[in-house]
Formats: C-alpha cells, sequence, structure tokens
C-alpha cells in the first residue's frame, strides 16, 4: 500500500515546515470531493471498522461535522448542492440539471478562479453542459453517455475537455480522475483554483479494485460482489490521500480549503459492522438518518482548530454562500439561494448554527412522482414531515414510532411547533404534485443514448 500512495499520515511530520513556505491571499483554493454512496458508517473517525486512515486523520488535524444533511438520492443532491437550492425551487427530474440555473462553479469563475470538475456528471446528456455550468476544465463519466455503455470502473468511457478517452483494462476509472485532479491544481498552482470531485466511488456495481486479490485475474474486474465494498471505501480513502499530498508537495495546504463530503447514505445491500459491534444498514433513497445525514469533514491548514469535531447542522444548500465568502464575493441575489454560510466552523471559530435543515424529496426518474417523495423540517433532534408524522431522531432513528400531536415532552411539543410554522413560509405541496418545469435550452439538447451503441458508433457521433 506504502508503494501506492503515502499515506496522509505519514506526510504530516513535514506540514508544519511546509506551511511557513506557504503563501496566504485573500482568495483560498477550494477542493470539494463529494462520494457516491458512502454513508456516515463508511468512515472509521465515524465509527466504522473499514480502513480509512487519510480521511480519519484528516478529521483529526481539521473538523469532522457531525449533522450535514443531504438528499437521500444523488441527483437530487447535487443539484442542491451546486445551486445552493432546495429541490423544491429548482429540480425536475432525476438525471438533470435545468439549464437555466447557475451554480458555484459560475460563482467561482465570476470571482476569477479557474475551475474544474472530475468524475460522475449525471446532470444531462451533452458534451458542452460542464462548460456552460461554469466550468473551464471537464474529466467525466456519464455526460454524454447512459451508464449501461460502459461502466466507470475498469476501462471507463470518459470525456475529458471535449474529447472522448479511451483506456484499457488494466486502468482503473477512480485513478484517472483523481490523476486529473492533481494534474489540474499542478497546472493551476499559482492562481486560485476550484475543483469539484465527484467521486465514482463507491456506488454499485461492486467490482473489485486495483488493491482487490481477485483484480489479478481481468475475467473478475467485472463481478459483482457486496464483499467488495469495503476495499471501495479504502480506494475512496487512498484517492483523498493523493490529492492532499499533492497540495502538500506544493506548499499549498495553508490557502486551501478540502471539504470531503458524501451525496447520500450507503447502498442498502451494505450492512456495515461498527467498532461498537452494532451493525449499519445503509439507507440510500430514505429521509430517515442513515439516508440524509452524511459525513462532512474539513481541512484548512492556516486554520487552528482547537476543536475537532462540530455538531452545527448543516445542509447542502449552504456549501454556496460558504464558497462566496471564502471568495471575498457575493452571490447575486437573483439567484435566489437558500443556505448561510459556515466559513467561520472552517476557520474554527463559532459560527451561527443553524436551526433547522428542510428537505423536499422527489426523485423523479420520470416524468411521474415518486411514491416516496416527502418534505420534512428538522432540527437538531426532532423531525416533523409535511403529512404531521413527527420523530425524534435519536430514541427513533428509524422512525418506526411517531409522536402524536401533544404526547411528546415540553422539549419536543416546543419544537414541533416551531417547524409547523416552518411549514407555513413554503408553498403548499402533497406526494404527486407536479414538479419544477424542466428546461433545456435550444443550444444544449439533450443527447439520447442508445442503450446498444457500440464504441465505434459513439466516436464516429461525437
Amino acid at each position: 500500500m506504502k508503494a501506492i500512495n503515502c499515506l496522509l499520515w505519514e506526510c504530516l511530520a513535514i506540514v508544519p515546515s511546509a506551511l511557513m513556505a506557504q503563501t496566504t491571499n485573500s482568495q483560498p483554493n477550494i477542493v470539494l470531493i463529494l462520494a457516491d454512496d458512502m454513508g456516515r458508517e463508511c468512515l472509521g473517525c465515524y465509527g466504522s471498522t473499514y480502513h480509512t486512515p487519510n480521511l480519519d486523520r484528516l478529521s483529526e488535524i481539521g473538523v469532522r461535522f457531525d449533522n450535514c444533511f443531504s438528499q437521500p438520492l444523488s441527483t437530487p443532491s447535487r443539484v442542491q448542492l451546486m445551486t445552493g437550492k432546495y429541490n423544491n425551487k429548482n429540480y425536475s427530474r432525476f438525471g438533470h440539471l435545468n439549464q437555466t440555473e447557475k451554480t458555484f462553479a459560475h460563482l467561482a469563475k465570476d470571482a476569477g478562479y479557474t475551475t474544474m470538475i472530475a468524475g460522475k456528471w449525471q446532470l444531462g446528456r451533452n458534451k458542452n453542459l460542464p462548460h456552460h455550468f461554469g466550468f473551464d476544465r471537464y474529466c467525466l463519466w456519464q455526460l454524454s453517455y447512459d451508464r449501461m455503455i460502459k461502466e466507470r470502473y475498469a476501462a471507463p468511457l470518459i470525456e475529458q475537455d471535449g474529447g472522448i478517452k479511451l483506456y484499457s483494462n488494466d486502468e482503473y476509472g477512480p485513478d484517472i480522475f483523481a490523476q486529473y485532479v492533481t494534474d489540474f491544481i499542478e497546472e493551476n498552482k499559482a492562481k486560485p483554483f476550484f475543483v469539484y470531485y465527484p467521486m465514482v466511488l463507491v456506488h454499485d456495481p461492486f467490482y473489485p479494485t486495483p488493491q482487490s486479490d481477485v483484480w489479478e485475474d481481468p475475467s473478475m474486474r467485472e463481478v459483482r460482489n457486496n464483499a467488495n465494498f469495503p476495499k471501495m471505501v479504502e480506494h475512496v480513502d487512498k484517492n483523498v490521500g493523493m490529492i492532499f499530498n499533492k497540495l502538500e508537495n506544493l506548499n499549498l495546504l495553508s490557502n486551501t480549503i478540502i471539504i470531503f463530503i458524501g451525496d447520500n447514505g450507503t447502498n442498502r445491500k451494505i450492512r456495515t459492522t461498527m467498532k461498537d459491534g452494532s451493525v449499519v444498514r445503509g439507507g440510500k433513497g430514505l429521509t430517515s438518518d442513515t439516508g440524509v445525514r452524511v459525513p462532512m469533514i474539513v481541512y484548512w491548514g492556516k486554520s487552528v482548530y482547537t476543536e475537532h469535531e462540530c455538531t452545527d447542522m448543516i445542509d447542502f444548500t449552504d456549501f454556496m454562500p460558504t464558497f462566496a465568502e471564502a471568495m471575498n464575493t457575493k452571490v447575486p441575489k437573483e439567484w435566489d439561494i437558500d443556505g448561510q454560510s459556515f466559513l467561520p466552523q472552517i476557520k474554527g471559530k463559532k459560527g451561527k448554527a443553524r436551526e433547522w435543515v428542510f428537505c423536499h424529496y422527489d426523485s423523479r426518474f420520470g416524468t411521474s412522482g415518486s411514491k416516496n417523495a416527502k418534505q420534512f423540517f428538522r432540527d437538531v433532534r426532532y423531525k416533523l414531515y409535511s403529512d404531521g408524522n413527527f420523530y425524534d431522531t435519536i430514541n427513533d432513528p428509524e422512525e418506526t414510532n411517531p409522536i402524536k400531536k401533544g404526547r411528546g415532552g415540553a422539549e419536543a411539543e416546543k419544537s414541533r411547533k416551531k417547524l409547523e410554522k416552518l411549514f407555513l413560509t413554503i408553498p403548499a405541496w402533497k406526494v404527486g404534485d407536479p414538479a419544477v418545469p424542466m428546461c433545456i435550452l435550444p443550444e444544449f439538447p439533450l443527447l439520447e443514448t442508445p442503450k446498444d451503441m457500440g464504441l465505434d458508433q459513439i466516436l464516429h457521433s461525437y
């Protein structure tokens, strides 16, 4: 393992001297890493038995956030994260970001940053969309072509900066994306950069990684097995360490904000044994805590952290205003975002804690709504759904016993009244209501890809 990647903790011995050589300006670099389907229970710093030394060490020298909330599923989370808006204002269907929306990449470009995205797209099939949404550079899977054409792991089909890149069966998609990120950092080390790295790991199919014993047999590289999952988690950790080491070697740590988050809970096929002996089943697609309460670790080398855990509530609308404050710019009022900045907490200061988070979830895989669509407001402990169901998330994390009105304690009933008032501030909604109309601009039509399209056809169509 050491020959493949110097573990973050091994490199930290030289960080203090490196920090002295770093240059700090008024605009820090930002590296946002988003793991795919990786819940809190997958990280050692949250109590997992999986091997994640780089991320664990990052939480020890930075800040581990214990109450970060996403959406229960991939595209809804990404739309909310990138735009700073709740899904009831701009979400239309799975696999799509409305083309009239502004993203945190637009914000960064307007502030003078060079921007890039590497990893998973899944926001509309058109090779020109990354530039349209504010990214100067890109290296992406599932951009123009459906995942049924080619998966993301061994020999992936990757679109990069206007072309298609072909890889052999010995090459591994996650490493290709991580290398693209580190190359971008190297090329742009002298100016402010914004990196958005939505990883393809640890989403199913659960294939072997190059560190798996069966990888040596090429015929096994696309054989599904849940037993491969721990190695996939380890590979996430390896790629995070690779990026950290590049920043450290370039003396950029003191002027770079590194954020690691998950987009939603772990696949429900996965059961993870924790250090305390408990077993956590993945909650992807569910609005209970295992589906929406995700890992979040932040490190900014110039900051002095007296506390390494933060219980303040964070939701995915908060990243846009946080980045704006860090960049010394403002989000235009007409962008109509919903979040609030947590930059003070990133700096190791107290900051202003959120009193609640909101979730509007309707995945919409087709034109119709989802039967699992839900809305809720919650505070740190209590959660109220739009249908009136009210839960104590500490004593009832799986939400099996709703508390009848007037039957909770004084604290619970006070919380219920607060959350009820919040529902009065948003448009009325019920399951089955239509989504926000889908917007596709004439200059960016979506590509419809036949599932039986061969590579020769793809290269010709490109």
